[in-house]
């Protein structure tokens, strides 16, 4: 019986186990399958990037085949004598409109390469008419100036049939430099003009094409040709005014494209400006320089000043954000105001007071957070001081002046008023405070020199000393460890100055009065010293 029970207990054991390996089959078929399945419809294979075409580089040389084809064949009878002026023009005007057909009607093939046959034949549309005036005198200044504009509304309007920044930038490059390069006659005073219609063509294209790369490009091709072309002109207020043209053309088309996208520049794109800033401003100053040398300096300052209001007008539609621009705009600023305003227009016995103004200034100045922007004017800043400081030093020690003698102890003051006035934590306080003292220091003792060398070399020496002992106590009774310190700086020249020129050249009476004081001060600047060692 208990046998049986075994068995059938045994046998219903079984059968329980084959079911559950059964469903774990099944299980496992089932999580099989949705593995092999489930990846297969949840991911898809990446999509083939479209591969860049080759061969553009091919169609540029094309492109520098046709117009210097085109050069040919408008100086023809120049050389050669063969067929007349007006064919040879009427010739190279056909090839540049069978270019831009024939690139037209390859737009749906291949948009990018095809639209470099379009700006092939608008830059031979532009030499074409160039040299009709120019080479030949076929057609009016007016007339020349008439058909640059209609072929500027041409490259505007392919632009809006085109849409690829590749015809804008290479129809730019080419209309400026190729009257140049093939030896047009570009020393005359209708380029100026002509230039000045490519920069509005250019302009305008730049917004449309939302590239600022065209505008940059177009600014720097416009004011160079613009300026090498100058060089060779007896016109220099007329250069001017173009390049004024220029700079406002260019400095608006900007502003507008920020307008319109509402997008300003990036910090690349505006550093990428300040080059060409500051070939415009050394070419329009020295062409303004040539005629009228007064007036360069407030000229200058008038496009400075421009400038920054257009950049406080864009600042107006992005209120909460800080424009890339800034940095380059303050450089731009700070770097005409240097020149004109600070090596042009302030007098030489002027120029000392801006250190005192420097230093007082800085006072009312609220304490702000460090910003890159501010690097290049805080660097001209530094410089003004530098340069008029070491002025300082300078005519102290070669003669005196009581000019300059004012000024230098008023600098002196500003110093110390800057020392003990000043409570910015911006800066690192123990290394401000010893740039400042040993500006103190040296100005002082330099005044001093200044002041007692008549009365003898023991005077010079006792002024030292007594402005050590003056600095050693009130840094004593101010308990200031950096002040203190400082005063070796003027303890060390009053120990040279009686060692190495009181012991050897002056008088035994003086030599041994000078040694003697010096020695004595020195022995309690040490005693003091050794007491603010023990503070904590």
């Amino acid at each position: 019986m208990d046998t049986e029970n075994l068995e059938a207990q045994l046998k219903s054991l079984e059968t329980r186990v084959s079911t559950l390996e059964a469903q774990l089959h099944k299980e496992s078929d089932q999580s099989q399958w949705t593995a092999e399945i489930v990846p297969s419809t949840a991911t898809t294979p990446p999509k083939e990037k479209q591969a860049v075409k080759p061969g553009n580089w091919l169609g540029i040389i094309a492109i520098i085949c046709f117009i210097v084809a085109a050069g040919f064949i408008v100086k023809l009878t120049m050389d050669s004598g063969w067929l007349t002026p007006a064919r040879q023009i009427g010739l190279a005007h056909l090839l540049g409109l069978a270019l831009i057909g024939a690139g037209y009607m390859l737009l749906p093939t291949d948009r990018s390469y095809a639209s470099l046959l379009p700006a092939a034949g608008i830059i031979i549309l532009y030499l074409a008419t160039f040299a009709a005036y120019r080479l030949y005198s076929l057609i009016l200044f007016q007339t020349a100036i008439a058909l640059t504009v209609l072929i500027s509304i041409l490259c505007i309007w392919l632009y809006i049939k085109i849409k690829h920044d590749l015809y804008a930038i290479v129809t730019a490059v080419g209309a400026y430099i190729a009257p140049i390069v093939l030896g047009l006659e570009t020393t005359a005073i209708f380029s100026l003009y002509y230039f000045v219609v490519c920069s509005l063509t250019f302009a305008t294209i730049s917004i449309w094409v939302h590239s600022r790369t065209l505008t940059m490009l177009a600014a720097y091709l416009a004011i160079l040709a613009s300026s090498i072309v100058g060089f060779g002109l007896d016109a220099n207020i007329l250069i001017a005014v173009i390049l004024a043209l220029h700079f406002l053309i260019f400095s608006l088309g900007t502003y507008f494209y920020t307008q319109t996208t509402k997008q300003y520049l990036t910090e690349t794109e505006a550093w990428s400006f300040f080059p060409v800033l500051i070939i415009f401003y050394v070419m329009e100053y020295y062409f303004i320089d040539r005629s009228y040398p007064h007036l360069a300096p407030w000229i200058s300052l008038l496009f400075a000043g421009f400038l920054l209001s257009l950049y406080l007008s864009a600042k107006k539609w992005f209120p909460t954000q800080s424009l890339n621009s800034q940095s380059v705009i303050l450089a731009f600023v700070t770097l005409v105001a240097f020149h004109s305003i600070y090596l042009e227009l302030l007098p030489v016995d002027v120029r000392p007071w801006l250190f005192v103004l420097i230093l007082l200034g800085s006072l009312l100045i609220p304490q702000t957070t460090k910003s890159r922007a501010f690097f290049i004017p805080s660097l001209a800043i530094f410089a003004i001081l530098a340069i008029e400081y070491l002025c300082m030093l300078s005519n102290l020690l070669t003669g005196f002046d009581l000019s300059w003698l004012i000024v230098s102890f008023a600098a002196f003051f500003s110093i110390w008023a800057l020392l003990f006035l000043n409570n910015k934590k911006s800066l690192n306080r123990e290394e401000f405070e010893y740039l400042l003292l040993g500006s103190a220091h040296l100005l002082g003792i330099t005044g001093l020199y200044r002041l007692m060398t008549d009365y003898g070399s023991l005077a010079v020496s006792a002024s030292w000393l007594f402005y050590a002992i003056l600095v050693i106590s009130f840094a004593f009774y101010r308990k200031d460890r950096v002040m203190a310190r400082s005063a070796l700086l003027v303890l060390s020249f009053a120990a040279g100055k009686a060692l190495l020129y009181d012991a050897s050249s002056t008088p035994t009476i003086v030599r041994i009065g000078c040694l003697l004081l010096t020695g004595v001060v020195l022995y309690g600047a040490g005693l003091i010293m050794r007491k603010i060692a023990e503070w904590k």
